[in-house]
């Protein structure tokens, strides 16, 4: 532990003489969660098969120097000859992650193919997504849902002592309210880039900044839920889902997507955040706002749409 806690501040404090990081802080005992292992201190032994098809993982028995053993739950092989480091994560919930550092020859990036079938995807409070071929997800907004239980929480907080361990338990229970939020919502989006890389070649986005958005909302209500969109988090795994497979992501400016008419290219400039229905003063065209959004996502990149009763 000592060696860890001078290697973390000799490195803060070189960061620091380089001028990529902040002067160094004195961390709390408390907040210390993560501990690093080199290539020894640490052993695999008992190996056993849970779980049944797809979920099938290999469960194995742990020793750590200075710690003991304990049980944790091998996710795919690894070659351990090849680990080269260790790390044990404490999340505030309770919960451990072991990340196991494997040395192995760079890979080769797939090349990427022509696009065949491509996709506009317009982003929203909302609607979470609309994708320009006339299907979008609805934004669950699972912080703004859990709000009351994490108000509750937060009060009982309040009045416990600090540090004590009736703290400790109720800060646990809060972190793993919020940990259940953002597990739900990274799983969501996980499960749309896999639908999406199944179906299209190239990905259409918009280049939000975020926090310019946030930063210009009038409402708390409204900042509130850009912050439970997660944009960012959204864009970085759908490109993640993509470019794993070789294929194509864009990212366009968004200025202007929502005022813009597909068909003629003329701006609505009395279009507001309340209309739903985008209809162009210049050629009368009137469509869904998010899906004529995505639409000119998609005639940016220089497609034609994939569907043609979306328009009529």
């Amino acid at each position: 532990m000592a060696q860890q806690v001078a290697e973390r501040f000799y490195q803060a404090r070189k960061r620091f003489f380089e001028g990529l990081s902040n002067k160094p802080k004195k961390k709390k005992p408390y907040k210390f969660l993560s501990l690093v292992y080199p290539e020894s201190g640490w052993r695999l032994s008992n190996t056993r098969e849970v779980g049944l098809g797809k979920n099938r993982n290999k469960r194995k028995a742990r020793l750590l120097s200075k710690i003991g053993f304990f049980t944790l739950i091998i996710h795919r092989e690894l070659p351990e000859k090849q680990v080269s480091q260790v790390c044990v994560k404490l999340e505030p919930s309770g919960r451990i992650h072991v990340i196991f550092l494997v040395e192995e020859p760079e890979a080769k990036e797939l090349p990427s193919k022509e696009p065949k079938r491509a996709v506009g995807v317009d982003l929203g409070i909302t609607r979470l997504a609309t994708l320009s071929d006339g299907s979008f997800l609805e934004n669950p907004k699972p912080l703004e849902r859990s709000l009351e239980g994490i108000r509750v929480l937060q009060r009982t907080l309040s009045r416990k002592r600090f540090l004590s361990k009736n703290w400790l338990k109720t800060k646990r229970r809060f972190a793993k309210h919020h940990e259940r939020v953002k597990d739900f919502r990274r799983d969501l989006f996980f499960k749309l880039g896999a639908l999406l890389v199944e179906e299209y070649d190239l990905l259409v986005l918009e280049d939000l900044n975020v926090q310019g958005l946030i930063q210009k909302s009038e409402t708390k209500r409204r900042r509130l839920r850009l912050h439970d969109s997660s944009f960012s988090v959204l864009r970085a795994v759908l490109e993640w889902e993509f470019l794993k497979r070789g294929k194509t992501v864009l990212a366009l400016p968004a200025y202007n997507s929502s005022r813009e008419c597909f068909l003629c290219g003329g701006i609505n400039q009395n279009l507001t955040l309340e209309d739903r229905i985008f209809h162009c003063p210049h050629c009368g065209f009137t469509l869904d706002r998010d899906l004529n959004a995505s639409l000119v996502l998609l005639k940016r990149a220089g497609w034609v749409p994939p569907f043609q009763c979306a328009c009529s």
